[in-house]
């Protein structure tokens, strides 16, 4: 079986690859590879949109791992038609997305984010309203494995939870789980709402001035999904008319964020580059996924971690 790797594996996760048995493995840089690379392929690596052509021409390609969450880049209509098994690395920046949503929450009810500005002019000053998470209800719009994470995190700071997604299946840590047809009518009683939901036809505008205008005015808006989910320009008025008290935007629409726009010189908006995902664990943690995946493939011709429905996107 040939297996075709665009990440550039350690010596060590070379030697686990290869130590399972009737496995071919070549490892080519996403820079270098070519369609000839993919020749005899039946299980790929990671995504390139250089071989997206041949990938889709392929006879003997049968499944793609792809090392980050987000699939929207790849031509999912298309691999659904072939019938390509296709899994993804979701669960694997479960650990740092999380801790960098907790950092937003913390920063806002400490006026950190106010803090950091005095200190960039050099003032010793002392902000209104220093609060605590402690006792707070945090809402999670999209409970996958970060989801998961975060509402663990929070409980061991005290936190409420409510969960939000399609089903109103319990997850773990989660006080409360209700469908997205309840999130209208309960997004007014958080003090916080995180968006963790992936980038589909369906995600695409979700919060816009309806939600915002239906939010209390003392709560924080979260998001570290993806940029399409919220309409920029309804976050922008809900901020500017204080309908929310502030924004933590890891991701935005567009990306950069232009310099021009009124998100940056908000006092109660705090801005990261689309960082929220990095982490020097994470490509180990996605290794561990496509080795285990490999390994059921080999022996049962299955994958069993992350496949993705492609009706959903996710």
């Amino acid at each position: 079986m040939k297996v075709l790797s665009l990440v550039n594996l350690t010596k060590k996760q070379t030697e686990k690859i290869q130590s399972i048995s009737g496995v071919d493995l070549k490892v080519v840089s996403p820079k270098k590879v070519t369609p000839a690379d993919l020749e005899d392929v039946e299980v790929l690596y990671d995504w390139s949109n250089t071989l997206k052509d041949s990938v889709l021409k392929s006879n003997t390609l049968n499944w793609i791992q792809v090392v980050r969450a987000g699939v929207d880049a790849l031509p999912l209509p298309q691999l659904a038609d072939k019938g390509v098994i296709l899994t993804n690395g979701s669960g694997a920046n479960a650990i740092n997305i999380a801790e960098q949503t907790l950092a937003y929450m913390l920063m806002f009810v400490r006026r950190m984010n106010l803090t950091a500005r005095h200190q960039d002019a050099r003032e010793w000053k002392q902000d209104d309203g220093y609060d605590e998470v402690y006792n707070k209800t945090v809402m999670i719009v999209g409970v996958g494995h970060i989801g998961t994470l975060i509402a663990k995190y929070a409980k061991a700071l005290g936190m409420k939870t409510i969960g939000v997604r399609r089903s109103d299946k319990p997850a773990e840590y989660i006080d409360e789980m209700i469908p997205m047809t309840e999130l209208k009518n309960r997004i007014g009683e958080v003090h916080f709402v995180v968006n963790s939901l992936p980038d589909t036809p369906a995600t695409i505008g979700m919060f816009n001035q309806d939600l915002f205008a239906t939010m209390s005015k003392k709560a924080y808006y979260i998001n570290i999904g993806r940029g399409k989910t919220t309409d920029i320009d309804d976050l922008i008025s809900a901020l500017e008319n204080d309908e929310i008290a502030g924004a933590g935007l890891d991701v935005t629409t567009p990306e950069p964020l232009p310099s021009t726009s009124p998100l940056w010189d908000m006092q109660n908006v705090i801005i990261t580059p689309h960082d929220a995902g990095a982490s020097v664990h994470y490509e180990e943690r996605a290794f561990d996924i496509f080795k285990e995946n490999l390994k059921s493939y080999v022996e049962n011709g299955e994958v069993v971690v992350n496949e993705v429905n492609y009706s959903t996107g996710y």
